[in-house]
């Protein structure tokens, strides 16, 4: 599943912590049986002696009553003789339940136990002996008012007519609210699935449809081949009026993207992108695309109109945002073409991993999602290398850094157990820190013998579930796979004594690295580690602790990583290696040098500190030649700096000092962290009313990064990172009212007001100039307008943006309070809205109280915990109302109940100490 910026992470994380409000506790047991005995269970986890083998699920949803029927018939295998049967079951009305026999069927009880969302079936005096079984279950259920299970949703055309239709979101938990099922990833089984529908609609779900039989009541009903053995998450249906276009790859598959009829025509780029990762995944996996066994082989994607995450994998029907897929040559910028090829690659990667190879339980996601977010960066980097996708990987790890500094963050492998928990692995640790714990390990082992590593792992473990011990042994033993893999791999020469002794591989065989004891201390324990460095002529001392934000020492002893160093110095720019095992240790350099860089290119996972005059020199090296380190290196010294400024190690004057190099600075990577890092300076100081020492940093850093944006034109020339950095400094010059910034802008918004928005903006800038327009009532009003009736989901978030950018406040409350009724501005995007909104010295504390109203949205204004939302309404314009907040929640933590509502909540506290400071 892909979470993008606004996008991100699963609604239920912290809905948890205000439900004391509005709900009393739930009935521990439903039972249909009038002796109502106990629930023949007690565990959150199914039995492991009931497995499913395959599932024949009949679906058949009313589009007008909003309901649907269905029917599933479940072949089981019973390892020991056990009196019921235990599986999963939310919301549905079980209106019949049989045990099919050779004979006759035999009725089933059923139990509900509410709590853990299980049923039991059973009968009284009758075992179910060892061997399979057949269970048919008739069930009924309203659609989802949510964005999970099998959930309603809706589009108006252009003429003004509402469509609804239906659609599936069952990751992590919630394919037991379409149908019951062994709702956990180890239980896979085969699916045959059968849709019924009207006339007027189709059906797609993961398999080829085989044919469609027109049924005694006139509907239709779609019958779908049988798929591969798949996890319950992995399953989907649309029961819809979308159209598609087709395409095939080199390998054969038929891909298609589904999207609304009036959309058809932005489809062509996901298309044609789908096509050229596809067939790049087969072959660096060397794994065909494993759907069906027989006949075509097919891939569709589908962007659904109300979806609430970034894109989920279905296993042969991704399914996706609209924003996230469709891609408007006219009106879509440069950044949206590269945000929809990452999320493609990001949803087809899964297909590998994830689909082919599933975690055996939630505690390890990041054995998905980790991947796919790293398979994204390294697929499009060689598929689409004009879109310059490596100038942006080390921001993800900047991010997940932020995250994973403060104490209630968690390891990558944590224990997990209720859906709540569950839903909190999909974070920015699971995905970005995974993805950044990869990238190292791929340095470290070489990007070849990476490669062979995964490979071996996907072949060894198709169709199966594993866990992170799997994965270290494929990578540690890559020469001593089984027959083939190693019959390929020594082919290839790769396994021969004489690359086993080139450098590039040295720890490769005789060293013998043992990737699992080093990987451990990455996934077993949270947080990472910060290295000072310390040089005294040719001796370099070496010492790590875990890099923590607030003082807990509690939290920051027995922290122990094996850290694959690699550094640069001013002798010598070939990169040199150094794995810390221990505490503390010394290397030696040949010969005495100026200055030491380490972590090149921000391949690996830690902070550095130079001591002894070591960041003097670097700084001196950055404002003499700056171009001496790479674009990335420029990025990681100033991302370095300022977070040891975070926890006083160093002086803010020194690292302000640094910062004054970004004057001659033009890399997109260096300078948007020097405004990462600089503009909540002085927000800080814009939100306590410190009007002086705030001018003073805004001219300081228009000042800073003028000969940039005077340098900058308004069009769409460039490469995409050229692109991209333009539309960030020419925003960030206008809103800070630069002349020159806001007299272009205002006259291009003036003239694309005056033809009606027919005359064409460069897409690159048109943020910019939408943003000044938003500054006056008549230009806001406009640009809703514009909205209500754009089809491009690329310029409608554009203009949102800019609507909630604007300083007029009644404004930005009319845009929330509308937000919340859904009916202009979907209520999806409500959480990316209020973030926008809280970001806006003018729109914060209307955000702020917002939110206190608004908490029957829970399942989507809750989730601002984990994007960014809380620093941005801490940072108030006094102390006093930040502590106020602060109080508000930290008396919230003591009345939760559950510890992952405790969790969510300290993590939630964490950012409101941060912002008091």
């Amino acid at each position: 599943m892909f979470f993008a910026q606004s996008w991100c992470l699963c609604c239920t994380t912290f809905a948890v912590l205000f439900c004391g409000l509005f709900v009393g506790s739930h009935a521990m047991t439903v039972n249909t049986d009038t002796n109502a005995l106990p629930f023949p269970w007690d565990k959150i986890r199914l039995p492991e002696t009931v497995k499913p083998q395959h599932y024949d699920l009949l679906i058949h949803p009313n589009l007008t009553s909003l309901t649907f029927t269905g029917v599933v018939q479940i072949l089981i295998e019973v390892e020991q003789d056990t009196r019921a049967i235990i599986l999963h079951s939310k919301n549905l009305q079980i209106s019949k339940a049989q045990l099919l026999g050779s004979r006759h069927p035999q009725d089933l009880q059923t139990s509900e136990f509410e709590a853990y969302e299980q049923i039991a079936l059973f009968s009284d005096g009758f075992t179910f002996e060892k061997g399979n079984h057949v269970v048919h279950l008739e069930f009924y259920a309203n659609l989802s008012d949510s964005f999970h299970g099998f959930y309603k949703g809706r589009y108006t055309t252009n003429s003004g007519e509402v469509r609804m239709m239906a659609s599936t979101q069952f990751e992590p938990t919630h394919a037991r609210a379409a149908f019951p099922c062994f709702d956990e990833p180890a239980f896979k089984a085969n699916f045959t699935i059968r849709v019924r529908r009207e006339s007027r609609h189709i059906s797609i779900s993961n398999m080829p449809k085989l044919r469609t039989v027109e049924m005694a009541d006139g509907l239709l009903e779609d019958q779908f081949d049988t798929t591969v053995k798949m996890s319950t998450y992995l399953v989907a249906f649309i029961i819809s009026d979308l159209q598609s276009i087709s395409k095939k790859s080199q390998h054969g598959v038929e891909i298609s993207v589904y999207t609304v009829p009036e959309k058809i025509s932005q489809a062509e780029y996901a298309l044609n992108t789908a096509v050229t990762l596809l067939d790049f995944y087969d072959d660096y996996f060397d794994i065909p695309y494993p759907l069906p066994k027989h006949g075509e082989i097919f891939l569709d994607l589908a962007a659904i109109p109300d979806f609430q995450s970034g894109a989920m994998e279905n296993w042969g029907l991704s399914t996706y945002r609209e924003s996230g897929l469709l891609f408007d040559p006219e009106k879509s910028s440069s950044s949206d073409k590269l945000g929809i090829t990452k999320v493609i690659a990001h949803e087809l990667a899964h297909q590998w991993f994830g689909n082919l190879v599933t975690m055996q339980w939630w505690n390890d996601l990041w054995l998905n999602e980790g991947f796919a977010k790293f398979m994204e960066y390294v697929s499009v980097n060689i598929t689409h290398p004009e879109l310059q996708v490596d100038d942006y990987f080390l921001e993800k790890c900047f991010t997940a850094m932020s995250v994973d500094s403060l104490t209630s963050s968690h390891p990558i492998s944590t224990p997990v157990e209720n859906p709540a928990e569950i839903s909190e692995m999909f974070d920015d640790v699971s995905y970005r820190k995974g993805a950044c714990i990869l990238n190292m390990l791929r340095d470290f082992l070489t990007p070849e013998a990476f490669k062979y590593g995964i490979i071996h792992y996907l072949k060894t473990h198709s169709y199966q579930n594993t866990v992170n011990a799997h994965l270290w042994e494929s990578l540690t033993n890559i020469c001593t796979s089984d027959e083939l893999d190693s019959g390929r791999l020594k082919l290839d020469g790769f396994c021969s004594k004489s690359r086993a002794e080139s450098p590039a591989s040295k720890w490769f065989m005789e060293d013998s690295v043992d990737v699992q004891a080093i990987m451990d201390t990455w996934t077993l324990q949270e947080g990472f580690p910060l290295i000072t460095v310390e040089v005294k002529g040719q001796e370099v001392t070496l010492k790590q602790e875990r890099f923590l934000r607030e003082a807990n020492s509690s939290k920051t002893s027995n922290f122990l990583w094996q850290v694959p160093l690699t550094y640069i110095t001013s002798h010598s720019s070939a990169v040199q290696r150094f794995l810390l095992k221990s505490e503390k240790d010394v290397l030696y350099l040949p010969k005495k040098v100026d200055w030491i860089k380490f972590n090149v290119d921000l391949r690996g996972y830690y902070i550095v500190h130079y001591k002894s005059g070591g960041w003097d020199a670097l700084i001196n090296q950055l404002q003499q030649n700056h171009s001496v380190f790479s674009s990335n290196d420029r990025a990681s010294l100033i991302h370095d700096i300022f977070q040891l400024v975070s926890i006083e190690k160093i002086p803010l004057d020194k690292a302000l000092n640094l910062s004054l190099y970004l004057s001659k600075e033009s890399e997109i990577m260096p300078v948007t962290q020097g405004f990462n890092e600089l503009v909540p300076l002085y927000k800080l100081m814009e939100k306590r009313n410190m009007e002086e020492l705030e001018n003073q940093l805004k001219g300081h850093l228009v000042k800073l990064f003028k000969t940039l944006i005077d340098r900058q034109s308004w069009s769409d020339d460039g490469s995409v990172s050229e692109r991209m950095l333009r539309n960030y400094l020419l925003l960030f010059a206008c809103i800070r009212r630069y002349p020159s910034c806001i007299s272009t802008a205002t006259r291009l918004f003036q003239q694309w007001k005056e033809s009606d928005g027919k005359m064409w903006l460069p897409t690159d800038v048109s943020l910019v100039v939408y943003t000044e327009g938003a500054r006056t009532d008549e230009g806001w009003d406009f640009l809703l307008e514009k909205y209500k009736r754009s089809v491009s989901p690329s310029e409608k978030w554009i203009i949102k943006a800019a609507l909630s950018y604007s300083p007029l406040a009644h404004k930005l409350q009319w845009l929330l309070e509308r937000t919340i009724e859904g009916e202009i501005i979907k209520t999806q995007d409500l959480p990316s809205l209020v973030i926008s909104v809280s970001k806006n010295p003018k729109g914060f504390k209307l955000a702020w109280d917002f939110l206190k109203t608004s908490l029957l949205a829970l399942n989507l204004i809750l989730k601002l915990v984990h994007e960014g939302f809380w620093e941005n309404i801490a940072l108030c314009n006094t102390n006093q109302n930040a502590l106020n907040i602060y109080m508000h929640y930290q008396s919230n933590v003591q009345k939760a109940t559950q510890p992952s509502s405790r969790m969510a909540m300290t993590h939630t506290s964490g950012h409101l100490i941060r912002a008091l400071l």
